[in-house]
């Protein structure tokens, strides 16, 4: 595997070197396991006899998955690819695109200018490519001894390189021929003593018990250089640690052959600056109507010495694919991160010697902008207690607020057994109260510093919570959480007038009111596929459940529910998303739910309306006209996706009420327009009065990741407005 190349343009990288292996003379058996591994390092160094090529359709799926600080994963980009393979023995790989679609949260570039191969055509011989090839190292000439292959694990000096454990049999399966067979389980360790550069597997093998032969790889890759694992982590650029992961499996063919049937590769980093994230990229293929020997092609013939051979069908065959067996995205969400925790890396394990990292829960800690703090500049650091004490960990951030001067921060200490979370926390935070948002929503900053928008309302808020979370589910992405502590809210005043450039007006809106005081808050959370959340492209239904109670000066009672849907349904793709929220009681001005503009209902002004009782709900219609979707191969090796042209309408309907005189009363302190005398008369904000509704009629691109078009409110006459977005939800 080129793993360098194509690792380090995704920020994560196996990193290769010039391979330096001495040859021994093959280890002598002594033991059962010994005799075990001589036998399959025999059997397998060497493609049967009687197999000389083989043909098979493949679907593949290469995605980018942003990991949250809470370990939910979110897809960022999803591309689903269908090729005709051909293997020739001995090393000749045939890969041709013939099928191609996308989504993505924004246009981007596809995977594929990175990977010109991602697909094991064997795991027979004595070195392996495995995972990925970059784009660079595709349709050249490769040399099989060089640094881009790993030492095979079945090597004939393997010796030099590996030690092994195991060797019993872990299951027994049963062939479509009735064959009985045995797979036994060897993990494979790099020696602490291997000489020279390499790249070498970690990880578990198991083979047909019976003939020897590999049915199943899983492990990490590791770089050895100068005798030493120089990176562990898996990556070259300071403070960033990565990690890639292989997981192949082999199916029985004819009774006689091991050959591909799925196979998953999984680029993971970790960015020192942006703590407990982690970027994925993730490729999924499965491998079907395999027909061994048989070398028949449609394709252009590979010139002489190519070992991988990726060519694309023509743009209109591409286009008129249709023979997809999975839906975009089933074969992501089939998977989960933590499947390869195991493997990972020592520094991301919870084993080992203590140890202490710069790790803030997101940028914002480190850097931010707002019209309150100015430029806001902290540090973040979590020391993880390990062997000391199991999941035990304390972290802390300290940052100063240099237009307000004010400094804020936290400090917290949590304890992780299994799938229970429970901790403590103090901290004093410049929070907003904004409703409804989409996940990852911390405030504005680049909108604020270049274009003078800040679409946010701020208070400072400090607390103390203790909290208790535990998750569920096979990939635990539903949770329980539970939190209760003390809290107060106290108002701030913007204290910068404008960022670098005044997009419109004349810069900040004011900040909106609150009301001040002491309160002892707990809250509830039930999330239930919380991944899909109407931003992001992930497929299905998500549900979030959220009850909040303030017991003191301030009283409140909140209750909000969400629920998220995305899937396609015919040539359609439905993207929808409901909110709706009660207070129950006296309600506060800052809990109030705002709508209006960025915050639903897009035909109307930012915040307009705003009650004790609100419910939204978006509603997105799209249709990819079938043209213009084979991915652009542009003179570089820069490959876009497809401009996919098409057309979607959106539906946004929002009411907001206020349920009587004390409601009326926070209404007004958000903010009001006064009447002759100088008295609140009339709130900035006011109740819809009725369902409000806005549409929007769009034009978009690449699979509707870009979007332009006109909205208006659709319960009154108005004009209609130039809208676009980026991305496909909301």
């Amino acid at each position: 595997m080129n793993v360098k190349s194509a690792a380090f343009a995704c920020l994560v990288a196996a990193g290769s070197a010039g391979a330096q292996v001495a040859p021994v003379p093959p280890a002598i058996a002594y033991s059962p396991l010994d005799a075990l591994l001589a036998d399959a390092a025999l059997i397998n160094s060497q493609i049967p006899d009687r197999l000389r090529a083989y043909r098979a359709r493949v679907e593949s799926e290469m995605s980018i998955i942003l990991l949250d600080s809470g370990a939910r994963e979110r897809t960022a980009q999803l591309e689903q690819i269908a090729s005709d393979v051909r293997f020739r023995t001995p090393d000749r790989y045939d890969q041709r695109v013939i099928g191609y679609r996308s989504q993505s949260v924004g246009p981007t570039f596809s995977l594929m200018s990175i990977f010109g191969g991602w697909t094991t055509p064997t795991l027979y011989g004595n070195r392996l490519q495995l995972g990925v090839t970059s784009a660079s190292a595709s349709n050249r000439t490769l040399d099989p001894n060089s640094a881009s292959f790993a030492i095979h694990p079945l090597a004939a000096n393997r010796g030099t390189y590996y030690l092994y454990e195991g060797g019993d049999t872990a299951v027994t399966l049963f062939s479509t021929s009735g064959r009985r067979i045995p797979l036994v389980r060897v993990r494979v360790s790099p020696r602490p003593d291997a000489p020279g550069d390499a790249i070498l597997f970690f990880g578990d093998m198991y083979l047909d018990g019976d003939r020897k032969q590999i049915v199943r790889m899983r492990g990490r890759m590791v770089e050895l250089r100068d005798g030493q694992v120089t990176l562990r982590s898996g990556s070259r650029l300071p403070g960033v640690s990565g990690a890639s992961f292989v997981e192949l499996v082999n199916v029985e063919v004819n009774g006689e052959y091991w050959l591909p049937a799925y196979q998953r590769t999984e680029l993971q980093a970790r960015v020192a600056l942006f703590g407990d994230f982690r970027s994925i990229v993730r490729i999924v293929s499965r491998f079907h109507d395999i027909r061994a020997n048989d070398s028949t092609w449609n394709g252009p013939e590979a010139p002489p010495g190519i070992r991988h051979h990726l060519t694309f069908a023509s743009a209109s065959d591409q286009q008129r694919f249709g023979d997809w067996r999975q839906p975009i995205g089933a074969a992501s969400t089939d998977t989960y991160f933590a499947e390869f925790d195991d493997l990972a890396p020592d520094a991301w394990g919870t084993a080992g010697n203590a140890s202490l990292r710069f790790s803030p829960r997101s940028l914002g800690e480190v850097f931010r902008f707002n019209r309150i703090e100015g430029v806001f500049t902290g540090i973040a650091a979590e020391h993880d207690f390990r062997d000391d004490a199991p999941g035990l960990s304390v972290r802390g951030s300290i940052g100063y607020a240099w237009a307000e001067k004010v400094p804020r921060g936290m400090i917290g200490v949590q304890r992780t057994l299994g799938r229970t979370t429970t901790g403590l926390r103090a901290e004093r935070a410049l929070a907003h109260t904004n409703d409804f948002q989409p996940p990852l929503s911390y405030g504005a900053t680049l909108s604020a510093l270049l274009g003078s928008v800040d679409n946010y309302d701020y208070l400072d808020r400090r607390t103390v919570t203790g909290y208790v979370m535990r998750t569920y589910g096979p990939q635990r992405r539903s949770l329980v959480r539970i939190e209760a502590g003390p809290g107060s809210d106290n108002a701030v005043k913007q204290n910068v007038s404008k960022g670098i450039y005044v997009a419109r007006g004349e810069g900040f809106r004011p900040n909106r009111g609150i009301r001040e005081g002491n309160y002892f808050r707990s809250a509830a959370t039930v999330e239930v596929n919380p991944q899909v959340s109407g931003l992001f492209v992930d497929r299905g239904v998500g549900l979030t459940m959220r009850y909040e109670r303030a017991d003191g000066s301030l009283r409140w009672q909140r209750l909000e529910v969400r629920t998220a849907v995305r899937r396609e349904i015919g040539p359609f793709q439905v993207y929808a998303r409901g909110d709706a929220g009660t207070l129950l009681g006296a309600p506060a001005p800052q809990v109030m739910f705002e709508l209006g503009g960025d915050l639903g209902l897009s035909g109307y002004d930012y915040k307009e309306f705003a009650g004790d009782r609100a419910a939204l709900v978006r509603t997105v219609v799209g249709y990819t006209f079938p043209v213009l979707r084979a991915p652009i191969r542009l003179p570089s090796s820069l490959i876009l996706p497809g401009l996919a042209p098409g057309v979607a309408a959106g539906l946004h309907g929002g009411w907001a009420e206020v349920s009587g005189e004390k409601a009326h009363r926070a209404l007004l302190e958000l903010g009001s327009i006064p009447d002759s005398a100088g008295n609140p008369a009339f709130p900035i904000s006011r109740p819809t009065g009725g369902m409000r509704a806005s549409g929007e009629f769009l034009v978009t691109f690449f699979s509707g990741a870009l979007a332009f078009g006109v909205t208006r409110a659709l319960d009154q006459s108005e004009p209609w407005r130039f809208t676009w977005r980026i991305g496909q939800g909301f």
